[in-house]
């Protein structure tokens, strides 16, 4: 699986159940045959919804469910999108702290689908938040799925557990319990056999981690219950299937149909899962995906939130991880040269290219007697048609591109695609 992450990886826990069941599972139920000739007769499989560039998006929440404290906040967060052409599928997770306009005014993004519910009911809860990721998102998000998160120990039990190594040991006291209180959580760093209680507080603890820390142990824990699965041949079992299913419908609200459901399995049976671009919008800016900041609390009634510090940079990585990841899986090596002669401009703007997931190798000045007026670009690919080029040009307006033959290119030269700063 090739991961690009911003800070500590990402993806949400939800997709275990919300991608998990759709794509493995649903493509076990369409090599049985079974279930699609019981329900061919009444349902027209249709194609899914996409936007103009082919893509089906797919926003993905966890909650705590019913009966516990907050239990229908958002703590997980993420847009899938699918290629159906590819085929492919990305990920990127929103934090819980992202604080974004919505139908029901202007909250945090862990809120918005609980306040809206509480008002007006599952559908339209789902419904008011879909709309304002959308917004956020600047992209179509065609289905939703809000995954009660008592199914996934359920889901981890009914497998037996799952083996998994933990990089780094973790003793939480502050991990909830069912009385609204705490209790100690402690896990041992190496190979660990977690049950499904156990394996739910791994993906869930954050108060002695992070956010980030905690959608990195969230992935491991998917690519654990994928291995599971094959190796049980879960996806052949049709009876343990139908049980999985039922789980389902029980615990997770969606707009997606049978038909929608089928048709994306379908899709995810010729996924290749080692191209996989996941990425997580945080506040690091020295990471991929480091595009938001904290403002002050007084302004939003004390409360952390963060924000975006610049929305078309913003709306340019999500459009990049979710609908062009193939130009970040180019992996295309860049170096930044500063022309302008204005100090420091090399490296806020690696900086900036960095945090849009590109890969930046050298930063430093650009020898020359007088400032360079104009950016220009030089291509010691030989002139490939890669992607990456068009993005940087786009992103530093840039002036033209000095196509660097193979002859002229120094053997030692391990750099793509190098940008010289001009003064505009």
């Amino acid at each position: 699986m090739t991961h690009l992450f911003g800070h500590k990886g990402a993806i949400g826990i939800m997709v275990v159940f919300g991608l998990g069941i759709i794509f493995w599972g649903g493509s076990a139920v369409i090599d049985s045959g079974f279930f699609v000739e019981k329900t061919r007769q009444i349902f027209s499989f249709g194609p899914l919804d996409k936007d103009k560039n082919g893509h089906t998006n797919i926003l993905l929440l966890g909650v705590a469910g019913e009966g516990a404290e907050g239990g229908n906040l958002s703590d997980s967060i993420m847009v899938v999108s699918v290629n159906p052409s590819t085929p492919s599928v990305s990920m990127l997770s929103l934090p819980r702290d992202l604080f974004l306009s919505s139908r029901i005014g202007d909250r945090k993004v862990n809120e918005i689908y609980a306040a809206a519910r509480y008002k007006q009911g599952d559908r339209r809860g789902l419904e008011i938040i879909k709309n304002a990721v959308s917004e956020f998102t600047g992209m179509q998000i065609h289905y939703g799925s809000v995954v009660n998160f008592k199914v996934f120990a359920e889901v981890i039990n009914e497998m037996g557990g799952l083996d998994i190594f933990v990089p780094e040991a973790i003793e939480d006291p502050f991990y909830p319990d069912v009385n609204y209180g705490y209790q100690t959580f402690v896990v041992r760093k190496g190979f660990q056999h977690f049950d499904g209680d156990t394996a739910l507080k791994y993906a869930r603890s954050r108060k002695t981690s992070s956010d980030y820390d905690r959608a990195k142990r969230q992935q491991d824990i998917i690519l654990a219950i994928r291995q599971k699965a094959e190796n049980m041949s879960l996806l052949t079992d049709f009876g343990k299937l139908g049980d999985f299913f039922q789980l389902y419908r029980k615990n997770v609200n969606t707009d997606m149909g049978l038909t929608q459901m089928v048709a994306l399995a379908k899709v995810g049976l010729g996924i290749d899962y080692g191209n996989v671009v996941s990425a997580v919008l945080n506040d690091d800016p020295t990471q991929m995906g480091g595009f938001l900041y904290t403002p002050a609390k007084e302004f939003y009634g004390g409360q952390f939130v963060l924000l975006p510090e610049d929305l078309k940079d913003t709306q340019l990585f999500m459009d990049l991880v979710l609908i062009h990841p193939e130009i970040l899986l180019e992996n295309a090596q860049v170096s930044v040269l500063n022309g302008s002669m204005t100090s420091g401009l090399a490296s806020r703007m690696a900086v900036r290219l960095r945090r849009l997931g590109f890969h930046v190798i050298d930063v430093g000045n650009y020898e020359s007697d007088r400032p360079v007026f104009r950016t220009f670009l030089r291509d010691y690919t030989g002139g490939k048609d890669i992607k990456t080029k068009k993005i940087i040009e786009r992103v530093f307006d840039v002036n033209h591109t000095e196509v660097i033959s193979a002859e002229e290119k120094d053997p030692n030269n391990l750099i793509d695609l190098q940008v010289i700063l001009g003064t505009n």
